[in-house]
Formats: C-alpha cells, sequence, structure tokens
C-alpha cells in the first residue's frame, strides 16, 4: 500500500493541468474493469454494482503546486499529536528542493480507490479543478448523483479533523439517524476535531443535492506549501474509517436538503 501510494503522489498535479493524474486514474479502472465515464472538463465518474442507492467516495485531481517532476522521499515527521510517523515528502529531482506533494487532495485520491476496492456496490466521483473554486464539481454531471445516498469526501488536513460545514454550508444534521449511526465510529478513529472549514467539493454537492454529506481528513500536513508532507499511517486510518462508515451506512438514502449558509465566517 505504501508503494502504491508513493506512485500516486509522486505524479504532478496542478488545477487545469491534471491530465496525467486522469489518465493513471482512468488505466486503474481499466484495470480493475470498473465502469466509468469522463466528462469534457476531464472529471471522472465510476460506478460499481447494481443497487437503488450507493455510497459516494470523492477526492479531487489537482492540487495548487506547480508542474514538477519530484522524487517521494520517506522522512520521520510529526503527526497533529507531535509524534514521529513515517511519512511521505516530495523533492525536485533537478536541485533536491522540498516540492509540494499535493497530498491535498491526492491522498484523498488513494483513499478513494481504496475503497472502491473494498466495495462491491459504490460510486466515486474525482472531480477537477477544486482549488480555484470547485469547477468540476459545479459541473459535474447531475444524472450521476440522483441515485446517491451519501457522499463522503476526504479532504480535510492532518489525522483529526471533520467538517460540520464549508463555508457556512452545513453537511448534515447533528441530530440525525445519518450522524447518529456514524459519531462513535469516527470518534473512535481518532476524528475530534470537528470544525467549519473553507470550501471543498462536498459543498457544492450539499448546495446541489439532498443527500448527507461527510469531509474527514486526509492526512496531509502543511497543505499548500513546498514543505507539504503525508504521514502514512494517517491516510491508512482514514481509509479503514471511511470502510467502517459504509458499511455502518449500507446502501441506503440519509436525505439532508440544502439549507442557508450559517454564517460568512468559515475558519474556526
Amino acid at each position: 500500500m505504501k508503494e502504491k501510494l508513493k506512485e500516486l503522489l509522486s505524479i504532478p498535479t496542478k488545477t487545469w493541468e491534471e491530465e496525467r493524474l486522469i489518465n493513471y486514474l482512468i488505466d486503474h479502472f481499466e484495470e480493475k474493469g470498473y465502469e466509468y465515464e469522463k466528462d469534457d472538463i476531464g472529471n471522472l465518474y465510476v460506478t460499481k454494482g447494481i443497487s437503488d442507492y450507493y455510497p459516494l467516495v470523492l477526492a479531487h485531481t489537482d492540487s495548487v503546486h506547480e508542474i514538477k517532476e519530484m522524487v517521494v522521499k520517506e522522512e520521520y515527521l510529526p503527526n497533529a499529536q507531535g509524534e514521529e510517523k513515517l511519512s511521505l515528502k516530495a523533492y525536485t529531482k533537478e536541485g533536491n528542493l522540498p516540492t509540494g506533494i499535493g497530498g491535498d487532495d491526492k491522498a484523498g485520491v488513494f483513499i478513494c480507490l481504496q475503497l472502491l476496492e473494498r466495495f462491491d456496490v459504490v460510486k466515486g466521483f474525482f472531480p477537477v479543478a477544486e482549488e480555484t473554486g470547485c469547477h468540476g464539481s459545479r459541473k459535474a454531471k447531475e444524472g450521476f448523483f440522483m441515485d446517491v445516498g451519501y457522499a463522503i469526501q476526504f479532504d480535510s488536513t492532518e489525522n483529526d479533523t471533520m467538517s460540520l460545514s464549508l463555508m457556512g454550508v452545513q453537511l448534515f444534521e447533528e441530530n440525525s439517524e445519518f450522524f447518529n449511526k456514524t459519531k462513535n465510529i469516527i470518534v473512535e478513529h481518532g476524528f475530534t476535531e470537528w470544525r467549519h472549514h473553507p470550501y471543498t467539493d462536498t459543498m457544492i454537492l450539499k448546495e446541489r443535492f439532498d443527500f448527507a454529506c461527510l469531509n474527514f481528513a486526509a492526512g496531509y500536513y502543511n497543505y499548500h506549501t513546498s514543505n507539504e508532507y503525508v504521514v502514512v499511517e494517517d491516510v491508512k486510518n482514514s481509509i479503514k474509517l471511511g470502510e467502517s462508515v459504509i458499511k455502518k451506512l449500507g446502501n441506503s438514502f440519509y436525505e439532508f436538503k440544502p439549507v442557508q449558509k450559517e454564517s460568512d465566517f468559515w475558519f474556526d
């Protein structure tokens, strides 16, 4: 798993310059025999199995970093609790200088790929151009989401954070069957920092559709900087969390209609 994660993280990607990662994902889907579709702007849609409703996992394919050939190295770096953990950090092939590894959100992409392998009935969505305004999710094909029961994105920082809202858009109702089924699992996996975050794609899905959403940490640190890194153990824990939540929620529909934004202030 670690080597596959390194392989994916070593693919440079930037907003609207995502072709190499998109092609990598298409090759993976074809190797696995997944039913998939690519739209005109590069969004990727995956469907496995037949069901009235599907769990959906998603992560965006762009990053903020310039396209540079990189070498991903293993180092021991601190997690959110200050413990030194096996981590992955990127350096330029020429000059050996730190360069952004793009764990935001290639770590999330890797988590979603792992979850697609673990379930026979599931959907995956890999939107482009999140970093400059969620352009991919704004233009995503509506029909793909009509049978989604709930969505789980992996695009929050470090190893213990979860989004309650994104730019004031509430993702789920805290006093609901959906969250009551999952909150103990979330805490058991160490996700205790529930926050009001900036935007990511589940904000757009929540505004467009009536299913509940979650957004979990993907194990990346120092995001949007040249010293960004990914903690391997944290990625594995997020995979386990996603697997546990999907097993608990099953292939059911959990309604949560879009609500008015809570406020214009979207940072904790």
